[in-house]
This record gives C-alpha cells, sequence and structure tokens, in this order.
C-alpha cells in the first residue's frame, strides 16, 4: 500500500511540478534516502489495519517521519518532484534507499 502512495505521489508530484530544474531539493539526498527507506519499513504494519485506517496512520508516521528530521510534507513532495524531473537521478535514490535497507536489515541482524 505505502509502495503504491510513495510511487503515486511521485507521479502526480511530476505531473504537476512547476520547479525549475535547476532548483535545489530542500531535502538533501541522504535524508531522502533515509526517509524513504523508513517509510517502506512502515508499511507491512498499516496493510495489517482496517483500509479505512491506512491512510491516516500512513500520514501520521510521514510526519513524524519528516518531523524527526526537521523536514515538512511540502519539502518532501518539492524534493520527489525535482527528483523526478531526472529518471536517472530518482533510480540512483532508489538504488541508495535498497542498500540503505539492506544495512538496516544486517543491524537487525535479520
Amino acid at each position: 500500500m505505502l509502495r503504491t502512495i510513495l510511487f503515486t505521489l511521485t507521479l502526480l508530484a511530476a505531473a504537476c511540478s512547476t520547479a525549475p530544474e535547476t532548483a535545489p531539493s530542500p531535502i538533501p539526498r541522504e535524508a531522502l534516502v533515509e526517509i524513504i527507506a523508513e517509510s517502506l519499513i512502515i508499511e507491512p504494519a498499516g496493510r495489517e489495519l482496517p483500509k479505512l485506517h491506512q491512510d491516516s496512520v500512513y500520514e501520521h508516521y510521514y510526519g513524524r517521519i519528516l518531523e524527526q528530521r526537521g523536514f515538512a510534507m511540502d519539502e518532501f513532495v518539492t524534493s520527489m518532484q525535482i527528483l523526478q524531473q531526472n529518471p536517472k537521478e530518482l533510480e540512483a535514490v532508489y538504488e541508495d534507499v535498497l542498500s540503505h535497507l539492506q544495512v538496516i536489515e544486517a543491524e537487525a541482524g535479520n
């Protein structure tokens, strides 16, 4: 579900994007990688909830993830819009997300 939300959010952000290609991302790449990775970790927990509550739970967790790092949802959306304008960079970020998730998994001993 969260992957669907992220994918939809990314596509929507790209479709509605008015940010110039040279605009710097409000969220640095390293922080964006951590935010995306953490959101993917919490996704399975949300799937266990009734569909009626899933969106509000995801919204709450996104807010907490962003707040802990000092960012707001609009900064996340803008960062994703900018990233979407460069497919190679988007792919590289998601490769970093995968690597980050592997590190987290190794640290957890799984």
